[in-house]
């Protein structure tokens, strides 16, 4: 147990515990002299097990429900313009959603918009590639004619034409065959460049294509009906919200569930003060609010791993528990239903003392102690603290069994403490938990 939690349980047990510490020092326990020969002891001993009650409230559920969810073809968010209400009786095939077409018509619009714009574009690309190629090509023949005519007008006998005439034909035969493949050079570019434009557009096409799928699709799925008979329980977020109308749903999300009462469990919320010693099979008892006459037996079933806020805006920290009952009474018991609960926790073997033996010092806890056999002087002993109930604590550590402890500061007289502001509380300068 934390201090912070110990020291918060206190107060609601204090006149519990001096109605104890009283019993205990009347019933046959010894008193020690000390400062004063009246103080009061009690000798600590090991109970056979120590019991605390922790409370909880919560609601019943069904064990087993039939998750009621999004359209997981839709493929795309959609907007809930009707949702049933939360309790209604539902048959099987009735309608429980209906999603807002408006988002998937504007989408399915814009969609087509875009593929006819990729198929127009690729068109486009098609006839200028196709253009170009057929330049090039022009160019490209253009200089193959070039070259047959130097060719043909290339003089047979070098001896009859001077030498920079010869140079000359000979130039205008390279030039054209350079002509030539470098028409036939571009016109490969061209073409490879005009085929990745294409290529890209064609993804543009097919995103447009996928986008126009997806919107029919949703178009198509605008409505969700129960798969069976029950009673519609809304799915609660975090926060404890409810989907609603004008609320945007992801495909697959869940939306509701249509519980199979058959079978009904409890969830609470304990305290994460509270909750140290949960674990699974304690016993605990129940009461339905709307039927409080009526106790139902249960038995902790799971507890959460980690503590959380019920309300964001509140930071108190809770567990959730479930409960389970060996029988669920169907007449009575109603998804929904708030409840209270009261979960047993044993320790076997632990070293309880009153409330009023233990005392607080800057953080520290302690008792005391008697330092010899007839009880003539004390000893503080510093003691760590565990479980409590409204008079009682469990001392986990700094005490041994048989040691015998003060019921009340022995440095002062009973008369001191008669009339002392606080002096409900045992010790000088020291608070109890």
């Amino acid at each position: 147990m934390s201090r912070s939690s110990a020291r918060g349980s206190w107060a609601a047990g204090l006149v519990a515990s001096v109605a104890l510490g009283l019993s205990l020092s009347v019933g046959g326990c010894g008193t020690s002299g000390g400062t004063d020969a009246k103080v009061p002891t009690v000798e600590v001993t090991r109970h056979a097990s120590f019991t605390r009650r922790v409370t909880a409230e919560g609601y019943l559920e069904a064990v087993e429900a039939t998750p009621v969810t999004a359209p997981q073809d839709s493929e795309m968010a959609m907007k809930i313009a009707w949702i049933a209400d939360e309790g209604a009786s539902i048959e099987a095939g009735e309608v429980v959603v209906r999603f807002d077409p408006e988002e998937m018509q504007r989408q399915l619009e814009d969609s087509q918009g875009d593929l006819e714009s990729a198929l127009a574009s690729m068109q486009k690309e098609r006839d200028a590639g196709r253009s170009a190629i057929s330049k090039r090509e022009q160019s490209a023949a253009q200089a193959q004619r070039e070259i047959t005519a130097a060719m043909e007008f290339e003089p047979e006998d070098n001896g009859v034409m001077s030498r920079n005439e010869l140079l000359d034909s000979q130039i205008d035969i390279d030039l054209a065959e350079a002509k030539a493949e470098h028409a036939h050079a571009v016109k490969r570019v061209e073409r490879a460049v005009s085929n990745s434009r294409v290529e890209l557009l064609e993804i543009s096409k097919r995103q447009a294509e996928n986008e126009v799928r997806r919107a029919q699709e949703a178009l198509a799925h605008l409505e969700v009906t129960a798969p069976h008979a029950g009673i519609w329980v809304l799915e609660r977020d975090w926060r404890g919200q409810t989907h609603g109308l004008g609320d945007t749903v992801w495909p697959g999300q869940k939306l509701a569930e249509l519980p199979l009462v058959a079978n009904m469990q409890a969830a609470l919320f304990v305290l994460e003060a509270d909750a140290g010693d949960l674990e699974a099979g304690l016993k605990a008892e129940l009461v339905i609010e709307a039927h409080p006459d009526k106790i139902y037996p249960a038995t902790v079933k799971r507890v959460d791993a980690l503590a959380q806020p019920r309300h964001t805006e509140v930071p108190v920290q809770y567990f959730g528990v479930t409960l389970e009952f060996e029988e669920t009474d169907a007449g009575t018991m109603k998804v929904g239903q708030r409840v209270r609960a009261t979960i047993f926790i044993e320790q076997q073997d632990a070293l309880v003392v009153p409330r009023q033996a233990v005392f607080e010092r800057e953080g520290h806890f302690f008792v005391y102690r008697a330092s010899d056999r007839d009880s003539s002087g004390f000893e503080e002993a510093e003691v760590e603290l565990g479980a409590s109930s409204a008079g009682r604590v469990v001392i986990a550590k700094g005490l041994e069994d048989h040691d015998r402890i003060a019921l009340r500061d022995p440095n002062k007289r009973a008369d001191e403490l008669i009339g002392e502001p606080g002096s409900a509380e045992p010790g000088q300068g020291a608070k109890p938990e």
